[in-house]
């Protein structure tokens, strides 16, 4: 044989000797799950983990930013960093914090780029606008909302602006008010905010230029005695919002009229049936990539279920109810590519990971499941 033939065959074995290698072990998983919590401390606060996009399992990183209760995070869509609150001061004394970290794009590992101070206290929630380059954020505690400035090297400013929500509800929780969550509507125009204590969704103005918030015409919508409102999503179109109440664990679909800043309740339904006699609350709601599916997280049953989206309405049907994995669900990610469902089970202190059939919706419940500390909310990056 030829010396060029021997190289030849030589390298051919080669190839299916490694091929098969490469086949048996594939590269590591592109996906990390940031995952925030109720703990805080050394070794404590934000936690991540990888996810293998083959078959749902999750890798553990442990914590990777010792923030203390750091209980929301949302990531920047065009930049490698995450938003993060701290939700300290909910007796109302001392103000929460906001973060901005950078993303490690070779480990996923964080730094922490700036902090700001939250406007208010406890804050539970943030919302990022890039059409703005503003942070959001719903002050729990005082029942305050703040607009915070990012500058284009992803720090955080000064809040610009804080408007002070009103009311009270029935419940000995509901004692005046508590910004539950903030979310800018899809024209920058309006900002809403859910209002637990107030029993009110809250609509202010979104000055363009210069960020700062006004009450709106109406200031806010009025919802029943009671219901504690908690999150709030809108439709892909941005026409149609979705509301889950903690207190009734209900989700009302409301009309957006993003002209007028108005909001019109259509329909609702209840995530128990008339006769269930245990806890009624929901925790969380979030729809699928293609916005033909919602899901909710239900505490009272330990459950997630699953709604049809009438595209013209947006009235619901519910499709499937499942088990949580856990015990108390607090909030739930979905992974990129719509393929992924992982739930952040409080008080159990695990996630866990349901596959998702992204034609009819419906979840397969797995056995994945990851030890963290009162995981309470999720979000996704791709390296």
């Amino acid at each position: 044989m030829r010396r060029r033939d021997i190289v030849v065959a030589c390298g051919s074995l080669a190839a299916l000797i490694y091929g098969g290698v490469a086949a048996a072990h594939p590269a590591a998983p592109r996906t990390i799950v940031y995952i925030g919590t109720h703990s805080g401390g050394e070794g404590q606060g934000i936690f991540a983990a990888r996810l293998d996009e083959a078959s749902g399992t999750l890798t553990s990183m442990g914590s990777v930013a010792g923030i203390e209760r750091p209980t929301w995070l949302v990531r920047d869509p065009h930049r490698p960093i995450l938003y993060w609150v701290s939700e300290t001061g909910n007796d109302g004394k001392v103000h929460g914090s906001v973060y901005s970290l950078s993303i490690d794009r070779h480990d996923g590992t964080l730094g922490i780029l700036s902090r700001s101070d939250s406007g208010g206290s406890g804050a539970t929630y943030l919302d990022y606008s890039p059409q703005l380059s503003t942070v959001f954020v719903a002050n729990f505690g005082d029942g305050s909302v703040s607009a915070i400035p990012v500058g284009p090297d992803g720090k955080l400013k000064a809040a610009v602006s804080v408007q002070a929500d009103t009311g009270s509800g029935p419940t000995p929780r509901q004692k005046g008010p508590h910004a539950h969550s903030v979310i800018a509507d899809p024209t920058g125009r309006f900002l809403l905010v859910p209002d637990f204590g107030a029993d009110r969704i809250f609509v202010y103005r979104i000055d363009g230029k210069t960020q700062a918030l006004t009450p709106g015409d109406p200031p806010f919508l009025q919802m029943p005695a009671g219901a504690g409102p908690r999150h709030l999503v809108f439709s892909r179109d941005g026409s149609i919002a979705f509301l889950n109440t903690e207190l009734t664990g209900e989700i009302y679909t409301l009309r957006w009229n993003a002209k007028a800043g108005r909001l019109t309740q259509v329909s609702r339904v209840a995530l128990d049936p008339p006769d269930f006699t245990g806890k009624r609350s929901s925790a969380e709601i979030g729809l699928s990539g293609d916005g033909r599916f919602l899901y909710a997280l239900n505490r009272g049953e330990n459950a997630v279920q699953v709604y049809r989206v009438d595209g013209g309405t947006g009235r619901l049907t519910e499709i499937q109810k499942v088990p949580c994995g856990g015990d108390v669900p607090w909030g739930f990610g979905i992974d990129p590519d719509g393929r992924w469902l992982i739930v952040a089970n409080e008080k159990s202190g695990n996630l866990a990971t349901f596959a998702i059939d992204r034609a009819s919706g419906k979840l397969t419940v797995t056995n994945h499941r990851l030890s963290v500390p009162a995981p309470v909310a999720i979000a996704f990056s791709n390296r």
